[in-house]
């Protein structure tokens, strides 16, 4: 190809356009009839199909199949439109969603505020500041949830939720005591806490009084009875070593398998108040305490000593043991009619124990009074013969009794008063070695006899209508 035929083909490549506009009413952009390039020419339409790269033969009038470079811009802007709205939607929906969530979490600061104050309120009892006392009775064993509920329904708390974070926060689910409290609904939780789980709080209280020369027995049906512990319960913790190291005088007892039981003589009668269902090792230490506090622990000035002593102080200065003269006291508090007789009946005791050295002999010469023979220890630890179980009733013999066994029993038969107690440490001086009683009648009192000899006490038995 000559150098002038090439310039003209570049300047009609050139100058070659195509006008869409003009026919964007009959060809759609997408697809163009070039068919009326007619007026251009066949030598035109060669050379521009051969070197423009468009595989459509434009002479020939046939469509081409690839894109125009203007359909290709309008495509990107359309999809650079698209995305544009694309943002913009996702920026919309981003605020609406931000102003959801910052309207849920300002409702429900708000809710959480009002329940977190309504909390806080009863907590601290605001809103009850009137008093009310309202009747509460916790059970053993009862749990911080039952109790929760309990509270809730008396209307002494508002809130059952806040009030179980308050207590387990603070340690204190356990601890409540059992028993029957009045409780006021002013109170707030840590009070409130705090005075259920004191015994001095309260109300459900027992007064019994325990009369002197009571057994254990005695004192654990009245115990049942007015339900502060179970009966067995009691005379197990009479037999048991649970007190050993806080009472020495429980400690030194010395002939334990001996005994009945253990405790007997060591509950001192009194009136003692208890709470129902109250723990049967703090029953038993009121009993105790009350013993060591009189016997051990009160001081009194009395003929003979120097100065202020105790009865435990002067038992020893007699030559026996306290052991011993509790037991003592427990005989004299059976057979006696009343405190003057306390104390003859003591001498009595302590003369035939004066012959236990003498083969039982006295010093009128009759002999077998080393057995102290009181109709009161017969059938211990039954009262009477009637308490001996009918199987055994009529053979029972008791390892207490004094008739078949020399000097004093292992042990008390009974709890003996103060009165009792002093009247065995300190008998009357007598030679008496007998003693009777004529049963008191509606119009007359009960009469004492005594006697130094045997002929005496029957001539006394026949005076008091034991005898006929």
């Amino acid at each position: 190809m000559s150098d002038e035929m090439e310039k003209k083909r570049q300047q009609k490549i050139a100058n070659f356009k195509i006008n869409f506009t003009e026919d964007e009413d009959i060809y759609p952009p997408e697809k163009q009839d070039i068919t009326s390039s007619s007026q251009t020419s066949e030598s035109d339409g060669a050379v521009f199909g051969s070197d423009t790269g468009f595989e459509t033969d434009i002479s020939s009038g046939e469509e081409s199949t690839d894109e125009y470079p203007s359909d290709k811009r309008s495509r990107r802007k359309r999809h650079r439109l698209a995305n544009k709205r694309r943002r913009q939607k996702a920026k919309s929906n981003r605020i609406v969603f931000r102003v959801v969530w910052v309207t849920m979490v300002i409702l429900v600061s708000i809710l959480f505020g009002e329940y977190l104050m309504v909390g806080i309120n009863d907590l601290l009892a605001v809103g009850r500041e009137e008093e009310t006392k309202v009747s509460v009775t916790i059970s053993q064993g009862d749990s911080i949830d039952v109790i929760t509920d309990m509270l809730y329904d008396k209307g002494i708390i508002k809130n059952k939720v806040f009030f179980k974070l308050y207590a387990t926060v603070t340690k204190s689910t356990s601890g409540f005591t059992q028993g029957t409290f009045d409780v006021s609904t002013n109170k707030d939780y840590q009070a409130l806490i705090n005075y259920l789980q004191s015994d001095m709080n309260r109300t459900d209280i027992v007064t019994i009084r325990f009369t002197e020369g009571m057994n254990v027995v005695e004192y654990a049906k009245l115990l049942e009875k007015n339900k502060v512990c179970k009966y067995d319960d009691f005379l197990k913790a009479c037999n048991s070593s649970e007190f050993d190291e806080d009472y020495d005088f429980i400690k030194s007892i010395s002939n334990t398998k001996d005994r009945y039981y253990k405790l007997e003589g060591y509950l001192f009668p009194d009136t003692y108040d208890f709470y129902v269902g109250e723990d049967i090792d703090t029953v038993v230490r009121k009993f105790l305490a009350n013993y060591r506090r009189k016997i051990y622990q009160t001081k009194t000035r009395v003929k003979g000593f120097d100065k202020k002593v105790t009865l435990a102080q002067r038992a020893e200065a007699t030559g026996m043991t306290v052991e011993e003269i509790l037991t003592l006291a427990s005989l004299i508090q059976a057979e006696a009619a009343d405190e003057q007789d306390m104390y003859m009946i003591s001498s009595v005791l302590h003369n035939r124990l004066s012959t236990l050295d003498n083969g039982g002999v006295s010093w009128y010469g009759e002999d077998g009074l080393s057995l102290l023979q009181l109709d009161s220890t017969l059938f211990y630890p039954y009262a009477t013969q009637a308490d001996v179980p009918v199987s055994i009733r009529n053979s029972y013999v008791s390892k207490y009794s004094t008739y078949d066994y020399e000097g004093l029993p292992a042990g008390p038969i009974c709890n003996p008063s103060l009165a009792a107690i002093e009247a065995a440490v300190s008998p009357n001086d007598t030679n008496y070695f007998y003693f009777c009683h004529k049963s008191a009648t509606e119009d007359e009192a009960a009469v004492a006899y005594y006697a130094s000899t045997l002929n005496e006490h029957i001539n006394n038995q026949y005076a008091a209508g034991l005898l006929s």
